[in-house]
């Protein structure tokens, strides 16, 4: 006999329904939100215990998920065997099962009373299916013979849907952290190895533009102008290589998330006067002049100077690599009332094909075409200045001619805000 309904047992299964969408809608955790489902719904059928079991995908067998009742937390560990008991049976056939006394029914197994020593009179157990999928069964328990009927069933099978459908998304969340933390980790072993690669390329390339240098200086002897032009395009080629170094590494640290804003005050024209060198060295064999214009006065920078010296280096760069004669003027000016900075790099190399301009900041692409192919690199430059004026919420447009050059025009904050 069934104890007297409280409040709660009296709603129908609409209502019941109302109330575990109500418990979805907090901020439980979705294994308290189904427990308390469980809860209620035990209570409403006037059961002793309930417990939720999961098909273990390799095996077959059951698994308690949930389990709520007199010593129930001793089920946690065990897992019944493929179509063992009456929840066996449900996993099997797939149709909800109710057995008014388990003294006759066969297929009831003894193991989880003896287990927890409950004396299991009925029981009442439905299938736990998302899109004819078994995921598991949920089954309530009675001390008493002939508790459950055929419509307990109804209010059984009224929770097992959303029920399924939380066990369903907790799986597939768990996938997806599962699957976020291996490319993290993926993403941090490839810092680490570039990191390092990097580091032993930098070292031996740094080493022969050094010995270059002293080549060219003429401080081993005196170098004839067939020697000095071949030292000239091994210089610019080493330069090349290491910008290429420097750019894989700025590449993974910013799909890493690694990168950091770190403000300082700075003038760009001091930027200008580190970077120069570098250039004329990539330039080295070139019949191109370098101008860079400051229309005063500029603004006194509050942002990140290494970000801004980056971007800088990967646009003027990619101006002098394709660039083979005529000029590379870099022009900076006030701009936005004093608010912003304007950069304008213009050259008169070879130009980008207008169908490419909407690729032209992707990673790893550069446009088809002898004139390019002709030109080496892998297209990382672009790509870094893009997502690093970006991160300091400024802009990047380019305007370009084949034949005739291109246009980059950089507007960057004077003060980072974050």
């Amino acid at each position: 006999m069934k104890p007297e309904p409280s409040p709660a047992g009296s709603e129908s299964e609409i209502q019941l329904l109302a109330a575990l969408s109500e418990l979805m809608g907090t901020s439980m955790a979705f294994e308290e939100v189904i427990a308390a489902a469980m809860r209620f719904t035990s209570a409403m059928m006037g059961a002793d215990g309930s417990s939720l079991l999961l098909v273990n995908r390799k095996e077959g067998g059951l698994s308690f998920y949930i389990a709520l009742g007199e010593k129930a937390g001793q089920l946690k560990s065990m897992t019944l065997a493929r179509g063992e008991g009456i929840a066996g049976l449900v996993a099997e056939s797939g149709i909800p099962v109710v057995v008014s006394d388990v003294r006759r029914e066969a297929r009831f197994s003894k193991r989880v009373d003896q287990v927890t020593g409950f004396k299991t009179g009925s029981i009442a157990c439905v299938p736990l299916r998302i899109r004819d999928e078994l995921k598991g069964v949920i089954e309530v328990v009675s001390k008493r013979v002939g508790t459950f009927s055929d419509k307990d069933l109804d209010m059984l099978t009224a929770i097992a849907g959303p029920v399924a459908v939380m066990i369903e998304n907790a799986r597939l969340i768990d996938e997806v952290k599962g699957l976020h933390e291996k490319l993290e980790k993926a993403g941090r072993v490839k810092a680490e190895f570039l990191a390092t690669m990097t580091h032993e390329l930098r070292t031996p390339i740094n080493i022969v533009i050094g010995n270059l240098d002293i080549l060219l200086g003429g401080f081993l002897g005196e170098v004839n102008d067939r020697q000095k032009d071949s030292l000239k395009t091994a210089l610019r080629n080493s330069g090349e290589a290491l910008n290429l170094i420097g750019s894989l590494l700025d590449l993974s640290r910013i799909e890493a998330g690694q990168v950091v804003i770190r403000v300082e005050e700075f003038r760009l024209e001091d930027i200008w006067k580190e970077l120069e060198l570098l250039f004329r060295i990539g330039l080295s064999g070139k019949q191109v002049d370098l101008v860079w214009e400051a229309r005063e006065p500029l603004p006194l920078l509050k942002t990140d100077k290494i970000k801004v010296k980056e971007i800088l280096s990967n646009v003027v760069f990619n101006a002098v690599k394709f660039t083979d004669r005529g000029r590379i003027r870099v022009c900076a000016s006030p701009a936005g009332g004093g608010e912003e900075v304007e950069l304008v790099v213009e050259d008169t190399g070879v130009g980008i094909p207008k169908e490419f301009l909407p690729f032209l900041f992707e990673p790893f692409r550069q446009a088809e075409g002898a004139l390019t192919r002709s030109h080496g690199g892998v297209g990382l430059g672009l790509s870094i200045a893009k997502r690093l004026v970006n991160l300091l919420h400024g802009r990047i447009e380019v305007e370009s001619e084949v034949g005739k050059g291109s246009t980059f025009r950089l507007t960057i904050p004077a003060k980072y805000a974050a």
